[in-house]
Protein backbone atom coordinates (compact mmCIF):
# COMPACT_ATOMS: atom_id res chain seq x y z
CA UNK A 1 0.00 0.00 0.00
CA UNK A 2 1.12 3.57 -0.68
CA UNK A 3 0.39 6.43 1.72
CA UNK A 4 1.14 10.11 2.13
CA UNK A 5 2.24 9.46 5.73
CA UNK A 6 3.19 6.26 7.55
CA UNK A 7 3.55 6.47 11.32
CA UNK A 8 5.38 3.80 13.30
CA UNK A 9 4.10 3.66 16.88
CA UNK A 10 0.57 4.18 18.22
CA UNK A 11 1.34 6.00 21.46
CA UNK A 12 0.27 9.55 22.41
CA UNK A 13 2.56 10.99 19.73
CA UNK A 14 1.83 8.53 16.95
CA UNK A 15 -1.94 8.21 17.14
CA UNK A 16 -2.44 11.96 17.58
CA UNK A 17 -0.19 12.67 14.60
CA UNK A 18 -2.12 10.11 12.55
CA UNK A 19 -5.49 11.66 13.35
CA UNK A 20 -4.33 15.19 12.50
CA UNK A 21 -2.72 14.00 9.26
CA UNK A 22 -6.00 12.34 8.25
CA UNK A 23 -7.94 15.48 9.17
CA UNK A 24 -5.69 17.40 6.79
CA UNK A 25 -6.62 15.06 3.96
CA UNK A 26 -3.44 12.99 3.96
CA UNK A 27 -3.76 9.25 3.37
CA UNK A 28 -2.34 7.90 6.62
CA UNK A 29 -1.25 4.54 8.00
CA UNK A 30 -0.47 3.85 11.65
CA UNK A 31 1.62 0.77 12.43
CA UNK A 32 1.55 -0.52 16.02
CA UNK A 33 2.71 -3.95 17.19
CA UNK A 34 1.07 -3.82 20.63
CA UNK A 35 -1.91 -1.98 22.13
CA UNK A 36 -2.99 1.41 20.81
CA UNK A 37 -2.19 4.25 23.18
CA UNK A 38 1.37 3.12 23.79
CA UNK A 39 3.16 3.07 27.13
CA UNK A 40 1.40 6.15 28.49
CA UNK A 41 -2.10 4.81 28.19
CA UNK A 42 -1.42 1.13 28.89
CA UNK A 43 1.56 0.93 31.27
CA UNK A 44 2.41 4.49 32.33
CA UNK A 45 0.56 7.77 32.79
CA UNK A 46 -3.01 6.53 32.92
CA UNK A 47 -2.68 3.52 35.26
CA UNK A 48 -0.31 5.50 37.49
CA UNK A 49 -2.71 8.41 37.85
CA UNK A 50 -5.69 6.11 38.31
CA UNK A 51 -3.92 4.40 41.21
CA UNK A 52 -2.73 7.77 42.55
CA UNK A 53 -6.34 8.98 42.73
CA UNK A 54 -7.64 5.70 44.17
CA UNK A 55 -5.01 5.42 46.89
CA UNK A 56 -5.44 9.04 47.96
CA UNK A 57 -8.74 7.95 49.48
CA UNK A 58 -6.81 5.77 51.93
CA UNK A 59 -4.97 8.75 53.37
CA UNK A 60 -8.11 10.84 53.59
CA UNK A 61 -9.97 8.09 55.42
CA UNK A 62 -7.10 7.60 57.87
CA UNK A 63 -7.16 11.24 58.97
CA UNK A 64 -10.88 12.00 58.66
CA UNK A 65 -11.34 11.80 62.45
CA UNK A 66 -9.46 15.12 62.67
CA UNK A 67 -12.55 16.86 61.30
CA UNK A 68 -15.10 14.78 63.15
CA UNK A 69 -15.73 12.07 60.56
CA UNK A 70 -15.05 8.43 61.35
CA UNK A 71 -14.81 5.43 59.05
CA UNK A 72 -14.07 1.79 59.56
CA UNK A 73 -10.47 1.00 58.58
CA UNK A 74 -10.44 0.63 54.78
CA UNK A 75 -9.80 -2.78 53.28
CA UNK A 76 -7.87 -3.17 50.03
CA UNK A 77 -9.31 -5.62 47.52
CA UNK A 78 -6.24 -5.77 45.26
CA UNK A 79 -7.76 -7.84 42.41
CA UNK A 80 -10.75 -5.53 42.26
CA UNK A 81 -8.56 -2.41 42.35
CA UNK A 82 -6.43 -3.85 39.55
CA UNK A 83 -9.54 -4.74 37.56
CA UNK A 84 -10.86 -1.19 37.92
CA UNK A 85 -7.51 0.27 36.81
CA UNK A 86 -7.45 -2.05 33.79
CA UNK A 87 -11.00 -1.00 32.97
CA UNK A 88 -9.98 2.65 32.81
CA UNK A 89 -7.16 1.71 30.43
CA UNK A 90 -9.39 -0.49 28.26
CA UNK A 91 -12.01 2.23 27.89
CA UNK A 92 -9.42 4.75 26.72
CA UNK A 93 -7.72 2.26 24.39
CA UNK A 94 -11.05 1.50 22.75
CA UNK A 95 -11.62 5.24 22.42
CA UNK A 96 -8.34 5.67 20.56
CA UNK A 97 -9.30 2.90 18.13
CA UNK A 98 -12.66 4.58 17.52
CA UNK A 99 -11.04 7.96 16.88
CA UNK A 100 -8.55 6.49 14.41
CA UNK A 101 -11.27 4.63 12.53
CA UNK A 102 -13.57 7.65 12.55
CA UNK A 103 -10.88 9.78 10.97
CA UNK A 104 -10.06 7.25 8.28
CA UNK A 105 -6.63 6.16 9.51
CA UNK A 106 -5.53 2.69 8.38
CA UNK A 107 -4.29 0.87 11.50
CA UNK A 108 -1.87 -1.99 10.85
CA UNK A 109 -1.09 -4.44 13.66
CA UNK A 110 2.55 -5.38 13.05
CA UNK A 111 6.14 -4.48 13.86
CA UNK A 112 7.65 -2.05 11.36
CA UNK A 113 11.17 -1.51 10.08
CA UNK A 114 12.57 1.13 7.76
CA UNK A 115 13.51 -0.27 4.37
CA UNK A 116 14.90 2.90 2.78
CA UNK A 117 13.53 5.24 0.09
CA UNK A 118 10.16 5.65 1.78
CA UNK A 119 9.67 1.95 2.39
CA UNK A 120 8.58 0.16 5.55
CA UNK A 121 8.63 -3.61 5.96
CA UNK A 122 6.15 -5.27 8.29
CA UNK A 123 6.47 -8.34 10.49
CA UNK A 124 3.32 -9.77 8.87
CA UNK A 125 5.14 -9.94 5.54
CA UNK A 126 3.61 -6.81 4.06
CA UNK A 127 5.18 -3.52 3.03
CA UNK A 128 4.15 0.11 3.16
CA UNK A 129 5.36 2.95 0.95
CA UNK A 130 5.03 6.56 2.11
CA UNK A 131 6.22 10.01 1.13
CA UNK A 132 6.80 10.78 4.81
CA UNK A 133 7.57 8.38 7.64
CA UNK A 134 7.14 9.34 11.30
CA UNK A 135 8.97 7.42 14.01
CA UNK A 136 7.01 7.42 17.28
CA UNK A 137 8.08 4.22 19.02
CA UNK A 138 8.40 5.67 22.53
CA UNK A 139 10.69 4.42 25.26
CA UNK A 140 11.28 1.57 27.72
CA UNK A 141 12.55 1.29 31.31
CA UNK A 142 16.34 1.29 31.65
CA UNK A 143 17.78 -1.95 33.03
CA UNK A 144 21.16 -2.13 34.75
CA UNK A 145 23.20 -5.35 35.10
CA UNK A 146 23.18 -5.38 38.90
CA UNK A 147 19.36 -5.31 39.00
CA UNK A 148 18.08 -7.47 36.11
CA UNK A 149 14.35 -7.49 35.43
CA UNK A 150 14.60 -11.23 34.81
CA UNK A 151 14.94 -11.71 38.57
CA UNK A 152 11.50 -11.92 40.16
CA UNK A 153 12.62 -9.71 43.03
CA UNK A 154 13.27 -6.78 40.65
CA UNK A 155 10.35 -4.78 39.28
CA UNK A 156 10.19 -2.43 36.33
CA UNK A 157 7.53 0.28 36.40
CA UNK A 158 5.40 -2.05 34.25
CA UNK A 159 5.62 -4.74 36.95
CA UNK A 160 4.73 -2.27 39.70
CA UNK A 161 1.65 -1.09 37.79
CA UNK A 162 0.48 -4.66 37.17
CA UNK A 163 -0.60 -4.52 40.84
CA UNK A 164 -0.20 -8.23 41.50
CA UNK A 165 0.88 -7.83 45.12
CA UNK A 166 1.62 -5.26 47.80
CA UNK A 167 5.13 -5.90 49.10
CA UNK A 168 5.60 -5.39 52.81
CA UNK A 169 8.92 -3.65 52.06
CA UNK A 170 9.67 -1.88 48.77
CA UNK A 171 13.08 -0.50 47.81
CA UNK A 172 12.89 2.06 45.02
CA UNK A 173 16.13 2.66 43.14
CA UNK A 174 15.83 6.09 41.57
CA UNK A 175 14.47 9.31 43.05
CA UNK A 176 13.13 10.69 39.79
CA UNK A 177 9.56 11.20 38.67
CA UNK A 178 8.63 7.54 38.14
CA UNK A 179 10.31 6.34 41.33
CA UNK A 180 8.66 8.94 43.55
CA UNK A 181 5.21 8.55 42.01
CA UNK A 182 5.22 4.79 42.55
CA UNK A 183 6.77 5.19 46.00
CA UNK A 184 3.80 7.41 46.90
CA UNK A 185 1.25 4.90 45.62
CA UNK A 186 2.78 1.89 47.37
CA UNK A 187 3.26 3.75 50.64
CA UNK A 188 -0.46 4.55 50.60
CA UNK A 189 -1.16 0.87 49.94
CA UNK A 190 0.79 0.00 53.09
CA UNK A 191 4.31 -0.82 51.93
CA UNK A 192 7.32 0.36 53.89
CA UNK A 193 9.19 2.34 51.23
CA UNK A 194 12.85 3.32 50.90
CA UNK A 195 13.98 5.48 47.98
CA UNK A 196 17.66 5.25 46.99
CA UNK A 197 18.98 8.04 44.75
CA UNK A 198 22.55 8.17 43.44
CA UNK A 199 22.53 11.93 42.77
CA UNK A 200 22.71 14.55 45.55
CA UNK A 201 19.02 15.42 45.24
CA UNK A 202 15.68 13.93 44.24
CA UNK A 203 14.13 15.03 40.93
CA UNK A 204 17.60 16.12 39.86
CA UNK A 205 16.72 16.19 36.15
CA UNK A 206 13.70 18.48 36.69
CA UNK A 207 14.25 22.26 36.74
CA UNK A 208 12.88 22.92 40.21
CA UNK A 209 14.00 25.40 42.84
CA UNK A 210 15.14 24.43 46.33
CA UNK A 211 11.94 25.55 48.04
CA UNK A 212 9.80 23.16 46.02
CA UNK A 213 12.20 20.28 46.58
CA UNK A 214 12.36 21.11 50.28
CA UNK A 215 8.56 21.04 50.67
CA UNK A 216 8.35 17.72 48.86
CA UNK A 217 11.12 16.12 50.95
CA UNK A 218 9.44 17.19 54.18
CA UNK A 219 6.17 15.71 52.97
CA UNK A 220 7.83 12.43 51.98
CA UNK A 221 9.32 12.24 55.45
CA UNK A 222 5.92 12.90 57.01
CA UNK A 223 4.55 10.01 54.94
CA UNK A 224 7.34 7.81 56.38
CA UNK A 225 9.00 7.37 52.98
CA UNK A 226 12.72 6.99 53.69
CA UNK A 227 14.66 8.98 51.06
CA UNK A 228 18.41 8.45 50.79
CA UNK A 229 20.16 10.79 48.36
CA UNK A 230 23.79 10.59 47.31
CA UNK A 231 23.58 6.84 47.84
CA UNK A 232 24.56 4.14 45.36
CA UNK A 233 22.78 0.79 45.20
CA UNK A 234 25.46 -1.64 44.06
CA UNK A 235 23.43 -4.83 43.82
CA UNK A 236 21.33 -7.19 45.84
CA UNK A 237 21.56 -10.55 47.51
CA UNK A 238 18.60 -12.79 46.75
CA UNK A 239 17.03 -14.34 49.81
CA UNK A 240 13.81 -16.04 50.76
CA UNK A 241 11.32 -14.46 50.98
CA UNK A 242 13.06 -11.08 50.68
CA UNK A 243 16.25 -9.61 49.25
CA UNK A 244 19.04 -7.48 50.66
CA UNK A 245 19.92 -4.35 48.66
CA UNK A 246 23.63 -3.63 49.01
CA UNK A 247 24.60 0.03 49.29
CA UNK A 248 28.01 1.49 48.51
CA UNK A 249 28.32 2.81 52.08
CA UNK A 250 28.10 -0.75 53.40
CA UNK A 251 24.51 -0.52 54.57
CA UNK A 252 21.88 -3.07 53.56
CA UNK A 253 18.13 -2.66 53.00
CA UNK A 254 15.78 -5.62 53.28
CA UNK A 255 13.10 -5.56 50.60
CA UNK A 256 10.40 -7.92 49.35
CA UNK A 257 10.53 -6.22 45.97
CA UNK A 258 13.03 -3.84 44.35
CA UNK A 259 11.61 -1.26 41.94
CA UNK A 260 14.25 -0.16 39.43
CA UNK A 261 13.28 3.34 38.27
CA UNK A 262 16.49 4.91 37.00
CA UNK A 263 15.00 6.31 33.81
CA UNK A 264 13.87 5.33 30.34
CA UNK A 265 15.62 4.86 27.01
CA UNK A 266 14.29 5.56 23.49
CA UNK A 267 13.05 2.50 21.59
CA UNK A 268 15.41 2.61 18.63
CA UNK A 269 16.44 -1.06 18.33
CA UNK A 270 15.57 -3.04 15.21
CA UNK A 271 13.97 -0.11 13.41
CA UNK A 272 16.49 -0.12 10.56
CA UNK A 273 17.74 3.33 11.52
CA UNK A 274 21.39 2.77 10.66
CA UNK A 275 20.63 1.25 7.27
CA UNK A 276 18.29 4.17 6.48
CA UNK A 277 20.92 6.76 7.49
CA UNK A 278 19.04 7.97 10.58
CA UNK A 279 21.56 9.16 13.15
CA UNK A 280 21.30 8.76 16.93
CA UNK A 281 22.93 11.32 19.23
CA UNK A 282 25.26 10.59 22.15
CA UNK A 283 22.35 10.31 24.60
CA UNK A 284 20.54 7.71 22.51
CA UNK A 285 17.91 10.02 21.02
CA UNK A 286 17.19 10.26 17.31
CA UNK A 287 18.81 13.44 15.98
CA UNK A 288 16.22 15.86 14.54
CA UNK A 289 16.21 19.42 13.23
CA UNK A 290 13.85 22.24 14.21
CA UNK A 291 11.13 20.69 12.02
CA UNK A 292 11.58 17.25 13.63
CA UNK A 293 13.16 15.75 10.50
CA UNK A 294 15.92 13.21 11.05
CA UNK A 295 19.18 13.06 9.14
CA UNK A 296 17.30 11.12 6.46
CA UNK A 297 15.02 13.23 4.26
CA UNK A 298 11.39 12.33 4.64
CA UNK A 299 11.87 10.52 7.96
CA UNK A 300 10.76 12.32 11.13
CA UNK A 301 10.87 11.50 14.86
CA UNK A 302 8.63 12.65 17.72
CA UNK A 303 7.98 11.95 21.38
CA UNK A 304 10.43 9.99 23.49
CA UNK A 305 12.62 9.30 20.43
CA UNK A 306 13.37 13.01 19.96
CA UNK A 307 15.48 15.04 22.41
CA UNK A 308 13.60 16.67 25.25
CA UNK A 309 11.51 15.57 28.22
CA UNK A 310 9.91 12.14 27.92
CA UNK A 311 6.34 13.28 28.46
CA UNK A 312 3.14 12.17 26.76
CA UNK A 313 1.88 15.72 26.20
CA UNK A 314 5.20 16.64 24.60
CA UNK A 315 4.76 13.72 22.20
CA UNK A 316 1.18 14.71 21.37
CA UNK A 317 2.12 18.35 20.82
CA UNK A 318 4.92 17.32 18.49
CA UNK A 319 2.59 14.95 16.65
CA UNK A 320 0.07 17.71 15.95
CA UNK A 321 2.76 20.26 15.07
CA UNK A 322 4.46 17.83 12.70
CA UNK A 323 1.20 16.97 10.94
CA UNK A 324 0.43 20.67 10.54
CA UNK A 325 3.91 21.22 9.09
CA UNK A 326 3.11 18.66 6.40
CA UNK A 327 0.33 21.06 5.38
CA UNK A 328 2.77 23.97 5.17
CA UNK A 329 2.86 25.40 8.69
CA UNK A 330 6.35 25.69 10.19
CA UNK A 331 6.90 24.41 13.72
CA UNK A 332 7.52 27.37 16.05
CA UNK A 333 9.67 27.52 19.15
CA UNK A 334 6.57 28.39 21.22
CA UNK A 335 5.32 24.85 20.73
CA UNK A 336 8.33 23.59 22.66
CA UNK A 337 7.13 25.10 25.95
CA UNK A 338 6.39 21.89 27.85
CA UNK A 339 4.78 21.90 31.33
CA UNK A 340 5.73 19.18 33.81
CA UNK A 341 3.36 17.53 36.30
CA UNK A 342 4.57 15.10 38.96
CA UNK A 343 2.05 13.06 40.93
CA UNK A 344 3.67 12.86 44.33
CA UNK A 345 1.95 13.97 47.53
CA UNK A 346 1.78 16.92 47.26
CA UNK A 347 1.78 17.26 43.48
CA UNK A 348 4.53 19.25 41.77
CA UNK A 349 4.08 21.16 38.52
CA UNK A 350 6.22 23.62 36.59
CA UNK A 351 6.48 25.41 33.28
CA UNK A 352 9.14 27.71 31.87
CA UNK A 353 12.23 28.82 33.78
CA UNK A 354 12.99 28.24 37.44
CA UNK A 355 14.40 31.07 39.52
CA UNK A 356 17.84 29.44 39.42
CA UNK A 357 17.81 28.93 35.64
CA UNK A 358 16.69 32.50 35.02
CA UNK A 359 19.53 33.83 37.20
CA UNK A 360 22.04 31.50 35.58
CA UNK A 361 21.00 32.96 32.23
CA UNK A 362 21.93 36.42 33.46
CA UNK A 363 18.37 37.73 33.61
CA UNK A 364 17.22 40.43 36.00
CA UNK A 365 14.05 38.98 37.49
CA UNK A 366 11.19 39.48 39.89
CA UNK A 367 10.05 36.54 42.00
CA UNK A 368 6.74 36.24 43.82
CA UNK A 369 5.50 33.49 46.12
CA UNK A 370 2.34 32.58 47.96
CA UNK A 371 1.81 29.69 50.40
CA UNK A 372 -1.06 27.23 50.17
CA UNK A 373 -1.59 27.83 53.88
CA UNK A 374 -2.85 31.32 52.97
CA UNK A 375 -5.69 29.95 50.85
CA UNK A 376 -9.07 29.32 52.48
CA UNK A 377 -9.83 26.62 49.89
CA UNK A 378 -6.60 24.76 50.70
CA UNK A 379 -7.33 24.84 54.42
CA UNK A 380 -10.87 23.62 53.82
CA UNK A 381 -9.48 20.76 51.75
CA UNK A 382 -6.97 19.94 54.51
CA UNK A 383 -4.20 20.55 51.96
CA UNK A 384 -2.17 23.42 53.50
CA UNK A 385 1.27 22.26 52.37
CA UNK A 386 2.54 23.92 49.24
CA UNK A 387 3.69 27.01 47.42
CA UNK A 388 3.05 29.05 44.28
CA UNK A 389 6.09 30.73 42.72
CA UNK A 390 6.20 33.00 39.70
CA UNK A 391 9.33 34.32 37.95
CA UNK A 392 9.17 37.32 35.62
CA UNK A 393 11.43 39.70 33.72
CA UNK A 394 12.23 42.75 35.84
CA UNK A 395 12.16 45.18 32.91
CA UNK A 396 8.77 44.36 31.42
CA UNK A 397 7.21 41.99 33.97
CA UNK A 398 6.76 39.27 31.33
CA UNK A 399 6.24 35.91 33.04
CA UNK A 400 9.12 33.47 32.49
CA UNK A 401 8.27 30.53 34.72
CA UNK A 402 5.92 29.17 37.34
CA UNK A 403 6.33 26.40 39.90
CA UNK A 404 3.49 25.04 41.99
CA UNK A 405 3.80 22.40 44.67
CA UNK A 406 0.58 21.48 46.40
CA UNK A 407 -2.88 20.03 45.90
CA UNK A 408 -4.03 19.87 42.27
CA UNK A 409 -0.84 21.47 41.00
CA UNK A 410 -1.13 19.39 37.84
CA UNK A 411 -4.39 21.19 36.98
CA UNK A 412 -3.31 24.63 38.15
CA UNK A 413 -0.19 24.82 35.96
CA UNK A 414 -2.17 25.18 32.72
CA UNK A 415 -3.09 28.81 33.44
CA UNK A 416 0.60 29.54 33.83
CA UNK A 417 1.45 27.73 30.59
CA UNK A 418 -1.05 29.86 28.68
CA UNK A 419 0.33 33.01 30.30
CA UNK A 420 3.93 32.23 29.35
CA UNK A 421 3.10 31.16 25.80
CA UNK A 422 1.03 34.32 25.27
CA UNK A 423 3.78 36.54 26.68
CA UNK A 424 1.57 37.82 29.49
CA UNK A 425 2.83 39.99 32.33
CA UNK A 426 2.49 39.80 36.09
CA UNK A 427 -0.21 42.46 35.86
CA UNK A 428 -2.27 40.28 33.50
CA UNK A 429 -2.50 37.59 36.19
CA UNK A 430 -2.67 39.90 39.20
CA UNK A 431 -5.43 42.07 37.73
CA UNK A 432 -7.55 39.17 36.48
CA UNK A 433 -10.34 38.50 38.95
CA UNK A 434 -10.08 34.93 40.21
CA UNK A 435 -13.11 33.33 41.91
CA UNK A 436 -12.99 32.91 45.67
CA UNK A 437 -12.41 30.60 47.44
CA UNK A 438 -10.31 28.61 44.95
CA UNK A 439 -6.78 27.33 44.59
CA UNK A 440 -5.97 29.40 41.45
CA UNK A 441 -6.09 32.49 43.66
CA UNK A 442 -2.60 31.41 44.76
CA UNK A 443 -1.15 32.24 41.34
CA UNK A 444 -2.77 35.66 41.40
CA UNK A 445 -1.41 36.28 44.89
CA UNK A 446 2.10 35.20 43.81
CA UNK A 447 1.95 37.66 40.90
CA UNK A 448 0.87 40.41 43.32
CA UNK A 449 3.78 39.46 45.57
CA UNK A 450 6.27 39.76 42.69
CA UNK A 451 4.92 43.27 42.02
CA UNK A 452 5.48 44.18 45.67
CA UNK A 453 1.81 44.66 46.43
CA UNK A 454 0.74 41.43 48.08
CA UNK A 455 -2.32 41.72 50.30
CA UNK A 456 -2.67 38.28 51.86
CA UNK A 457 0.99 37.67 52.70
CA UNK A 458 3.79 39.78 54.16
CA UNK A 459 6.62 40.29 51.69
CA UNK A 460 9.99 39.40 53.19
Amino acid sequence: MTYDVAIIGGGPGGYVCAIRCAQLGLKTALVEERELGGVCLNWGCIPTKALYAATKLLGRAATASEIGLSFAPPEIDLPRLSEWKDGVVSKLTAGVATLLAGNGVDVISARARLAGHGGVTLSNGGTVEAERIVLATGSAPIEIPSFPFANEAVWSSDDALALERIPERLAVIGGGVIGLELATIYRRLGSTVTVIELLPEILATVDLDRRAIGILKRSLKTQSIDVRVGTKAEGFEPATPSALVKLADGDEIAADRILLAVGRRPNTADLGLEEAGVEIDQRGFVAVDAQLQTTTKGVFAIGDLAPGPMLAHKASAEGVALADSFAGRAISSEEKLIPQAIFTDPEVASVGLSEASAKDGGRAILVGRFPYAGLGKALGMREPDGLFQVVAEEKDHRILGVQIIGAEASDLISEAAVAIRAGLTLEAIAETVHPHPTLPEGLKEAAEDALGRAIHTIRR
